[in-house]
């Protein structure tokens, strides 16, 4: 008959009640830990990308600036190229340090691809932005034949998977970026200038020449040369050549205000939320225990003490907080983590979950928070009925 033994008896003769509250506080735990998991994401995958990308610069074709970014973010399938012999020009514009192509290829939801996305054909030797992401180093780079898969693709070295009719071998894997690289598929150039003949054959239209075909160039600048007047006067010496400049700090930066907003407005979302959550249990507990005035009473008359009317009123709470912060956080794991990658596409933005460590911790502040709203919610509903006297309850009515 401990405090904690007669609450959990209680919450089991009124079922009906008891799920309510532990829904509730489930509702609230699974919002809890969820938002603070995916503002962590967000920003985890803002640094990430930011740190690793290695680029400060990319060179596209005027008009393609959005595309270039859909698929450097979210793996958007893209295709445009630059004409001619104007790529080799570029990487050797003034304030280069150094310049690395890149060839985009958006395969089909058909027959002859396994599935659509993008492949990124690159060149290994210059390569600065796609190396420092394989979970191991391949020397030279994959081979004539073979690709480089990002994270989210499911497959793994040595595997076969095919694109316009032809099978390429996995011959690595790149690191979870918490961008479009996740869902690429990356060659060499050599392989991927093939590749882009199939392209060419199921496509159709007017494309160039696939021996000289470049659809973008990441570039670092030299130290000195101040980003804003390199992008300027890139523009200006390739005017005739319709020439963009990507910076990526600035797109970044962008990136990073969004985020910061979307990051603030979830903190806010969850603030508004716990606070409502307190209030709701609040009155919820004063209602129930005002209607079991007498279920009290009687405790009293039985000779429990104040205290002892305390400690229940606070076991039971406590008892439907941890059911419900427990159940709200199982949920969470249960929705979420099968389905990071859809999440990942679906907000479109740089999207990189925790280390398991920082997640345990995220789920376990969820918990806890969740878990003493109901005895904060609880306190004063319990020091009412702390302070009653048996003999007035017992002659209500």
């Amino acid at each position: 008959m401990t405090s904690f033994g007669i609450a959990v008896l209680n919450l089991r003769r009124k079922p009906l009640r008891t799920f309510c509250l532990v829904a509730f506080v489930a509702l609230l735990s699974f919002v809890l830990s969820g938002g603070s998991l995916l503002a962590y994401s967000l920003h985890n995958g803002a640094r990430s990308m930011s740190e690793r990308l290695g680029a400060d610069a990319l060179f596209v074709p005027v008009g393609y600036e959005g595309r270039a970014a859909g698929a450097l973010l979210r793996g958007e399938p893209s295709a445009f190229y630059f004409d001619g012999d104007l790529s080799e020009r570029l990487m050797h514009a003034e304030g280069v340090l150094r310049a690395s192509p890149q060839l985009f290829i958006a395969t089909f939801d058909s027959s002859h691809c396994a599935f659509p996305t993008q492949i990124i054909g690159y060149d290994p030797k210059t390569d600065f932005t796609i190396g420092p992401w394989l979970t191991r180093k391949i020397p030279g780079g994959p081979g004539i034949g073979e690709v480089v898969v990002g994270s989210g693709v499911n497959r793994k070295s040595g595997d076969e998977i095919q694109f316009f009719g032809r099978l390429y071998r996995v011959a690595g894997k790149l690191d979870k970026t918490g961008m479009g690289f996740d869902t690429s598929i990356f060659m060499n150039m050599e392989t991927s200038r093939a590749a882009f003949k199939d392209y060419a054959y199921y496509a159709g239209g007017k494309l160039p020449d696939a021996d000289n075909a470049i659809s973008s160039i990441t570039v670092d600048i030299k130290s000195g040369y101040d980003p804003s007047k390199f992008a300027r006067g890139v523009r200006e010496t390739f005017r005739n050549e319709l020439v963009s400049v990507v910076l990526m700090q600035a797109m970044f930066e962008d990136i990073s205000k969004e985020l910061g907003l979307s990051i603030a407005i979830i903190t806010a979302l969850m603030a508004v939320f716990w606070l409502l959550a307190v209030g709701v249990l609040a009155i919820l507990f004063t209602v129930t225990l005002n209607e079991r005035r007498r279920e009290f009473g009687i405790y009293r008359a039985l000779g429990a003490t104040r205290r002892k009317l305390y400690e229940i009123v606070l076991s039971e709470s406590c008892a439907v907080s941890l059911f419900g912060a427990v159940s709200g956080v199982l949920l969470l794991c249960f929705f979420v983590f099968p389905f990071a990658p859809l999440i990942s596409r679906s907000i479109e933005s740089a999207y990189l979950q925790p280390s398991f460590k920082v997640l345990s911790m995220i789920l376990c502040g969820g918990l806890l928070v969740s878990f003493l709203t109901g005895p904060i919610a609880s306190l004063g509903s319990a020091a009412v009925i702390g302070r009653m006297s048996a003999s007035a309850v017992m002659k209500e009515g």
